[in-house]
């Protein structure tokens, strides 16, 4: 399957090599051309110091590298999902499965970045992918288990079949909130009280 995955850092690198390895076409997007131009040329990330990019791995700063892919992955940091997502939109094919592994809260909305892709790529499936994962350790392959969760059933599961491998464990659930708290306060937990109290504030609507 042809994919995109919008976002070179660390994490995105590593999700890219698992779908390279898993037979499918990929191309890893990175914000600056200087950026691709480094991975184009050193054949490593380096935020994945060891880690080759294989030859199969294309590499490229042209977000029209979206068009024709039946599944792009959102793998910005979560400051830079809407502004990714909204260049994007008009660029995806009309059934095209939205999949978000930022980790992160959208610091002047408080909103997840699910609900940031629901909001710019209405009518799309929506997928969070994540749980207590490490890029380096994805990177070298060590075993990792994450969560595919959306309200859309068929899109968690074809997520879930797109990225499983022996040491890539992928399991499916419908509960987005859950996995999308669980990464975003597992990145700051010093400040999970605080973080958790103002995002229910934001979004919980109080009894009359």
């Amino acid at each position: 399957m042809k994919i995109a995955v919008m976002g070179s850092g660390g994490w995105g690198t590593a999700l890219a090599l698992v779908l390279l390895e898993n037979g499918h076409e990929v191309t890893l997007w990175s914000y600056r051309e200087e950026e691709s131009t480094i991975l184009r040329e050193k054949r490593e990330n380096p935020m994945l110091k060891g880690v080759p990019l294989p030859d199969g791995l294309a590499l490229t700063s042209d977000r029209e590298c979206v068009k024709n892919c039946k599944v792009v992955v959102l793998a910005t940091p979560s400051f830079a999902v809407r502004t990714t997502a909204r260049a994007v939109a008009s660029l995806l094919e009309p059934s095209a499965v939205l999949v978000s592994v930022s980790k992160g809260i959208e610091k002047d909305t408080l909103t997840l970045t699910d609900a940031i892709a629901q909001e710019v790529g209405e009518g799309h499936p929506i997928v969070a992918l994540s749980g207590p994962s490490h890029a380096e350790e994805v990177g070298r392959g060590v075993p990792t288990v994450v969560v595919s969760a959306s309200r859309d059933k068929a899109a968690a599961e074809l997520v879930q079949d797109l990225f499983m491998n022996e040491r890539f464990r992928v399991y499916a659930s419908d509960d987005v909130v859950g996995v999308e708290l669980g990464a975003a306060l597992k990145t700051s937990s010093h400040s999970v009280p605080g973080s958790v109290t103002a995002w229910a504030s934001a979004t919980i609507p109080r009894p009359p």
